[in-house]
């Protein structure tokens, strides 16, 4: 199957990526130089927009050459937990169900669609948002939903982590200057709010909640193996 895997790099430690040393690997770096990995094809990128933003421009980049498949990674993804594979070729298992696969899919519903996403609250977040290093959007993510599809429902199908494979028609159903508009708004800010928008809404965009009788079942499933964990410690 032609495949390329996509990695959005800033200072994450690469070697994880020697499983893949017989695939095609594009590694986007908007950090420092890699010094701890040997990878023929290296983009250097300004550090902008964070993982969205690397998507967002190789599909801009390469929106008549892509691969059969697009696998779209972090630089790390031993963090995600059950959000991400722990091997890449993974997301090559299901591709073909939805044209797009992740490790777990996650629900989007009534209490999800706040302006900020709940990222003020998270402790991964937390001091970045309060200094001002995440950007504020003047219209919320309910509103930037509907500005790309006014008849978005208020249940959807989501994934977490920036971590996903799709296929190269899903990516085509829309036109380049779709994702050029997005990439417009991804690289005003470093770390702009958008960005977690992005990352809830990747789904979608490339299903059109295809994924929703699935997305249930994993957040039961999730719930269920969190519930599990409690009751161990």
């Amino acid at each position: 199957m032609d495949c390329s895997f996509i990695i959005a790099r800033y200072e994450e430690d690469l070697n994880w990526l020697k499983i893949l040393k017989d695939q095609k690997v594009i590694v986007y770096n908007k950090g420092d130089k890699i010094i701890n990995y040997d990878c023929r094809n290296v983009i250097k990128l300004k550090n902008v927009g964070r993982e969205s933003h690397t998507y967002l421009y190789h599909i801009v980049n390469n929106y008549n050459n892509l691969s059969e498949v697009n696998i779209f990674l972090q630089g790390r993804i031993d963090d995600l937990g059950c959000m991400s594979f722990k091997n890449p070729l993974d997301y090559l298992t299901n591709i073909n169900k939805y044209g797009y696969s992740v490790s777990r899919y996650g629900l989007l519903g009534p209490l999800h669609w706040k302006n900020n996403v709940g990222i003020e609250l998270d402790n991964r977040y937390k001091k970045q948002w309060e200094n001002g290093e995440i950007s504020r959007s003047k219209i919320g993510f309910r509103r930037f939903a509907k500005n790309l599809f006014p008849n978005i429902p208020i249940f959807i199908g989501t994934s977490y982590g920036g971590c996903f494979a799709v296929k190269k028609e899903n990516i085509r159903k829309y036109d380049v200057k779709f994702y050029e508009y997005l990439l417009q708004i991804l690289e005003r800010n470093k770390n702009p709010i958008e960005g977690h928008y992005m990352e809830r809404l990747w789904c979608y965009i490339f299903t059109n909640n295809a994924t929703l009788s699935r997305s249930v079942m994993d957040v039961m499933k999730t719930k269920i193996e969190n519930y599990n964990l409690r009751l161990k410690y």
